[in-house]
């Protein structure tokens, strides 16, 4: 199912916002289309994402966002095109993270987190000592023990931030993963997703209805317009930095007005 590149690392076109970071996975999406029987869930895309860069997918409800992101991970079949890495990937080098969180309900939140490690065949110790590490990072110290229920919404998002991260991997799917919290939680986690994953050096991938969250995440938002996506040139994002005071700056509504023109048809 995978396609990794034989050229070595990506050759990266002009213009192209190179992100330094140790570790990520390069990734080149050339007409990649899906279809599901007859109909077409993916018009065409077409990206390259260096290592360690952040790229935002925003386009149309139903315009194939999800789909990219599941075949960049490998979950569903290409009907055209092809999607390679810088190198290939291993067992623990990709990390999904959901919009639903998908904990186990039956499980502690420790071992929730530990999870992915378990499935390795990780040591007992070496599993519960990592998700445990990584819950300190994410600031859940102390829920250890919990059960899913017994947390907030925002909690349990934190949960699956920590369980998608422990196995440090080298590309980072996010698929809205807190489209369903309040715009105060979700303000909130965005910037700790943004410091995880700058220190984690990973790639990373968002798919994301909220143009503002994109802007304020991403290196540069990829568009898919219409339905099915058909993709556009990528806008790239040029902020100063990120934290609250930018999100009301004038710069940040210009840029959030050029995702918005090019989800509209016009120029970015």
């Amino acid at each position: 199912m995978w396609r990794s590149s034989d050229a070595g690392p990506l050759h990266l076109e002009q213009g192209f916002v190179s992100v330094a970071a140790a570790g990520g996975l390069g990734i080149d999406i050339r007409g990649a289309s899906v279809r599901f029987g007859g109909m077409a869930a993916l018009g065409e895309a077409s990206l390259q994402v260096a290592p360690g860069e952040f790229v935002a997918v925003v386009g149309d409800s139903g315009g194939g966002k999800t789909t990219l992101l599941r075949a960049i991970g490998g979950l569903l079949p290409l009907s055209g095109g092809t999607i390679s890495f810088s190198q290939a990937p291993g067992p623990r080098d990709i990390g999904f993270c959901f919009q639903e969180g998908r904990l186990l309900p039956w499980r502690s939140v420790l071992a929730n987190v530990a999870l992915p490690l378990e499935l390795e065949g990780v040591p007992r110790g070496e599993r519960l000592a990592a998700a445990a590490d990584m819950l300190r990072r994410m600031r859940l110290h102390g829920v250890e023990k919990r059960m899913p229920a017994q947390l907030s919404g925002g909690m349990r998002m934190r949960v699956a931030m920590a369980r998608a991260l422990v196995t440090r991997p080298r590309l980072l799917l996010l698929d809205e993963p807190f489209g369903a919290l309040d715009e105060v939680t979700r303000t909130a986690l965005d910037a700790e997703l943004l410091g995880l994953v700058r220190e984690s050096g990973a790639t990373a991938v968002l798919v994301t209805h909220s143009i503002q969250e994109a802007v304020f995440l991403a290196d540069r938002v990829f568009v898919l317009r219409g339905r099915p996506g058909v993709g556009q040139p990528p806008v790239p994002i040029d902020l100063p930095e990120r934290s609250d005071r930018v999100r009301v700056g004038v710069h940040f509504a210009e840029l959030c007005a050029r995702v918005q023109q090019s989800l509209q048809g016009g120029a970015p």
